[in-house]
Formats: C-alpha cells, structure tokens, sequence
C-alpha cells in the first residue's frame, strides 16, 4: 500500500511540476510601444497632456510588469520612426511596426496611441499585434475624461487597460497551450 501511494505521490507532483514548466515557458514576451499624443485641437501638445500621457504609458507599462508580463524594450528603429511620421503611424501600419521590433524576439506588441480629437476628451486606444502573423489580436480603447491635473482617472484607465491586455494575452497564450497539447 505505501508503495502505491508513494508511486501517486510522486505521479502528481512529475504532473504538477511539467504544467507549471508549461505555464512559465508560455508566459508572452511583449514589447510595449509608449502612447504617442495624437492632439487634434486648437493647440496641440500642450506640456500638462503630454505629462498625462507619460503618466498614462508609464503607469500602463508597470501594471503590466506586476502583472507577471515580461516587457521587452522596443528597437531603437522604432523613435525614428516615430520621429519621421505622425503620432499615429504604427497604430496605422503594424506590419510596419512588427517589422520594426522582430529583432526584440517578442511574441505579441502592444501599440498604444492617445487620440485627443477635442479639449475635452483623451481617448487612448490600444491594439495587439500577434509577431509571427503581423495581425491585430486584439483592439481596445477607453475615454479619459479629466482635469489634466487629476492623476487618479489618468492612473485608473491605465489600470484597466492593463487589466484587458493581460486577459486577452492569458486567453491567447491558453490557446497557444491548447494546440501544443493536441500536437502529436
């Protein structure tokens, strides 16, 4: 009988052991693009929104980092690029923009971008860009509606963007999982 049990016991803990090595190595690498101010009114780029919006990226970046996500850094291309073209290029154009990072070795690439059509609203827009295919995976926005000066509803939508990126990314990377299992 302790034979058999021990047997069990350590069946289990092979089993457990070989799933969560599974689980880590299916973890996505990313790269995270910062949001690029795309300010359509009057007086574009005023210095209190693009402090919002670096509030904005850089609070988005490390809820993902605590979210168990490994963010890669962009290539250097990609700040000439941006340099070159309009806030909103590699939002457009993702092939462009997966091009730009596959020597990152990243599985997914996050392009955010903060759409300011008017004085009142920021809407900062997000998509995910599968590297191997170059397709968008995922599209998401939301409206940021505040002062320039109140840093809780800037935090707060990060936090939520944050929130809907590490979901999709766990329902990709499950699904990832699920085909490696069925391979022979």
């Amino acid at each position: 009988m302790k034979y058999i049990i021990l047997n069990l016991f350590l069946s289990l803990t092979i089993l457990l052991a070989s799933g969560e090595g599974v689980a880590e190595e299916s973890l996505p690498k990313i790269v995270v693009l910062a949001f690029q101010l795309d300010d359509r009114t009057g007086l574009p780029n005023a210095p209190e929104e693009l402090i919002r919006i670096e509030l904005l990226t850089s609070t988005f970046k490390n809820q993902l980092s605590n979210k168990g996500l490994t963010i890669i850094p962009s290539s250097v291309k990609v700040q000439d690029e941006i340099n070159k073209n309009s806030p909103s290029y590699l939002y457009e154009n993702v092939e462009t923009a997966a091009d730009l990072n596959k020597d990152t070795n990243a599985d997914y690439l996050v392009i955010g971008v903060a759409f300011k059509p008017t004085y009142l609203f920021v809407y900062p827009r997000l998509l995910i860009v599968d590297m191997k295919t170059k397709k968008v995976v995922m599209s998401k926005y939301a409206q940021l509606e505040s002062s320039w000066l109140d840093q809780n509803t800037t935090i707060r939508t990060a936090e939520k963007l944050a929130e809907t990126v590490k979901e999709r990314l766990d329902l990709l990377t499950e699904k990832t999982v699920e085909k490696m299992r069925k391979l022979p």
